[in-house]
């Protein structure tokens, strides 16, 4: 199979009946394992390209495997070797370069046939899909190989796509001080996590100046000349990405760089050195580099991809030809598959199988508009910061540009563990039974805090041993009377996870039936269940137990060795699929974690937003991200956690959470603290005045807008 770009906007999936008999001994006939889409992909797609002719099989981030099964990747060139640029070290100048994808067939295939001197021997420890960044990350080495970098420099880096990114994560590890500027503020939601995992400052302008090194990854002129003024005497800027054609820059701008003596470098591609200099970076960030893969996708969703990849809206999508499909004949340019539902066993009547076909994702037409709302309102730019995200993500999620919170609901769903029996917590039991009953009696941290609030709250009794006394307050939706002990046996029957969900989907949806509600915040109490929730958390995301396992009500250092002993146990007892939520849920789950995993899907069905406390609700939300990733648009995580888990699993769903006490309690306190700090952020939208409706001039903010 290969993917041909015969015209502009036509990428048509064809067989491969090339011909590739190889007469000359400097090429070789390689697999494709791996290609990234790159934007100049996307590029050449939409208006071609000046090096480009039709028709042409694109793609140059790559890597391949020869005959004898070695990896490989690919310096997307063959240069001269007999020219200036080649004998001095610059063959990416080279006058004679022939680039893979533009003038010869690229990695948009199963078979390419490549220069062999243009293949570098990876690593056996580096991924595929990591190794395609060789050819952006050795971009980056060019660029700064040119500028006179020393620790503790301030780097003010515009654009913060995959190649901003990048940029600023190499600028980190040579010691220097990154910024990196994104005007878009749905960009800058989907790239927190990485900002979060490394540390990289981002924001939408700065009044900063005087940076030492400036570097332009984005097209965007006017980027370019805010750089120009942001500059130290001095100070260094790379000319990295080119910018849009027949703009216009302002002499005063360029007389600037007289004054500062500044000194500005051009960037272009790379040689096979810089991507050779690529590998011990990628070996030591490849952890960092997976946060910027969109998704690994199979070769045929390529032409869906090309619109996505040029709005500039999302980071790497990696093609990987293991996924590959036979092609059909008189294929059609196919969509990207969305993800199945696992609803086999399920009841054409059951309540879980009506509410996961009712869920649908959270429409995203308002993004333009909300977003622009919220950028004219009387402030400069991004300067409420995380609320400006919060505004606009209720509005998506109301689909309406007045998002309001009117009603406020909160469940703690509780539940008995049989792991308690091997010693997992510093509690008994008993605590669980005897901690409802101080639900009940308005006596715990989350009845002062739902009071404070004005949220209404309630208690489920999923699976406590004990049995209640009718409360007004008390839901009792009791599966059993506890899980069974899950280091010996699954935790429960497939019945008692269908039976839990649908208790956990109908407590929210009888409650919403008398009173709709515009957010719900779930909290838990269950002694041993921060061992289901790590167990749970360390299968799907892939991180250890003793990466996993935290501290729960407080065991010491012995106990949490023990811990982490048990859920090993565990793990290795159970064949367990990571894919599978409902299986995963009965092997190695709790009542109250089922509980609330059918109240996040069933309040997804019906479009409510849906705040999540600590770890053991962070995990009911990942195994219902797992069961129907479209929850994933409706969940807001309330708080940072101590436990560990909990930022593996955020991670997973690409979800940041809002405030950080150093909180552990559960219960639903952070949720409920949290639900207070976004009803302010909806009136934030709605109530703030505008720029035009306070007659105040935006240039009085000294706003920028790169």
């Amino acid at each position: 199979m290969k993917m041909v770009l015969t015209g502009l906007g036509r990428l048509e999936i064809q067989a491969d009946d090339r011909d590739m008999k190889i007469s000359d001994g400097s090429l070789v006939l390689t697999s494709v394992l791996c290609c990234a889409v790159c934007r100049t992909d996307a590029k050449m797609w939409e208006q071609g390209h000046r090096d480009l002719v039709f028709p042409r099989v694109l793609g140059h981030e790559m890597v391949v495997r020869d005959e004898t099964g070695k990896r490989f990747m690919v310096w997307p060139g063959k240069s001269c070797g007999a020219c200036t640029f080649c004998r001095t070290g610059k063959e990416n100048l080279c006058e004679g370069m022939k680039i893979t994808g533009f003038h010869t067939d690229g990695g948009f295939a199963h078979r390419a046939l490549l220069p062999r001197d243009s293949l570098i021997p990876l690593p056996d420890a580096l991924p595929s899909p990591i190794a395609c960044f060789a050819e952006p990350v050795g971009c980056v080495i060019n660029a700064f190989e040119k500028l006179p970098a020393k620790t503790g420099d301030r780097v003010l880096i515009y654009g913060g796509g995959t190649m901003g990114l990048i940029t600023a994560l190499y600028a980190l590890d040579l010691g220097l001080i990154p910024l990196v500027i994104e005007k878009n503020q749905a960009k800058i939601r989907k790239i927190t996590p990485f900002l979060f995992a490394s540390g990289i400052s981002c924001a939408k302008d700065t009044h900063e100046s005087e940076f030492d090194l400036i570097i332009n990854a984005c097209a965007d002129y006017k980027a370019f000349c805010q750089g120009i003024a942001k500059i130290c005497k001095g100070g260094h800027l790379a000319f990295f990405s080119g910018i849009s054609k027949n703009e216009q820059i302002e002499t005063n701008l360029l007389n600037l760089i007289h004054y500062r003596e500044a000194v500005v470098s051009g960037v272009y591609g790379m040689t096979r050195d810089h991507m050779q200099k690529a590998l011990p970076f990628m070996e030591t960030r490849a952890g960092l580099l997976e946060l910027l893969i969109e998704d690994t996708l199979a070769p045929e969703t390529a032409p869906a991809l090309m619109p996505k990849v040029l709005s500039g809206n999302y980071l790497k999508y990696i093609l990987d030809f293991s996924l590959s499909k036979p092609l059909a004949p008189a294929a059609a340019n196919p969509l990207p598959a969305s993800p199945g539902l696992k609803l086999e066993g399920l009841p054409s009547q059951s309540l879980c199988r009506t509410v996961l076909e009712s869920i649908a994702p959270v429409p995203e037409d308002l993004l333009p508009a909300a977003t622009a709302r919220m950028d004219e309102k009387t402030k400069p730019l991004g300067a409420l910061g995380r609320l400006e995200d919060l505004a606009v993500r209720m509005a998506l999620i109301q689909n309406t540009l007045s998002p309001a919170i009117r009603q406020k609901n909160l469940f703690v769903f509780a539940g008995d563990h049989g792991i308690t029996e091997e010693g997992v917590s510093a509690y008994p039991s008993e605590v669980t039974a005897q901690m409802v009953e101080n639900f009940l009696n308005g006596g715990a941290a989350i009845n002062v805090l739902c009071r404070h609030h004005g949220i209404d709250l309630k208690i489920v009794d999923m699976g406590v041993k004990k049995e209640f006394s009718p409360h007004p307050d008390l839901i009792i939706k009791k599966v059993a009377k506890g899980t069974r002990n899950f280091a010996l046996e699954p935790a429960m029957t497939r019945e008692q996870v269908i039976a839990a969900l649908e208790n956990g989907m109908s407590t929210f949806l009888e409650a919403y039936e008398k009173t709709p509600m515009d957010i719900v915040g779930l909290g838990e109490m269950g002694i041993g269940n921060t061992t289901s929730a790590s167990a749970l958390i360390s299968v799907i995301t892939g991180i250890s137990p003793a990466e996993a396992a935290g501290r729960g009500t407080g065991v010491d250092d012995k106990g949490l060795a023990h811990k982490i002993e048990v859920i090993e146990r565990v793990l290795a007892f159970h064949d367990l699929d990571p894919a599978n939520g409902f299986e995963l849920l009965q092997k190695i789950g709790g009542f109250e974690i089922v509980g609330m995993t059918g109240a996040i899907l069933a309040a997804a069905s019906q479009k409510t937003a849906i705040v999540l406390d600590g770890v053991i609700s962070t995990a009911a939300g990942l195994i219902a991200y797992l069961i129907h990733p479209a929850v994933q648009g409706y969940l807001i995580s309330g708080h940072r956690s101590v436990e560990k888990a909990q930022k593996a699993a955020l991670g997973h769903m690409n979800l940041v959470p809002l405030i950080d006490f150093d909180m552990r309690l559960g219960e639903g306190t952070g949720a409920a603290l949290a639900m207070d700090i976004i009803d302010a952020a909806c009136k934030i939208l709605c109530e703030m005045a505008s720029f035009d409706e306070a007659k105040v001039a935006r240039s009085s903010m000294n706003l920028h807008r790169p």
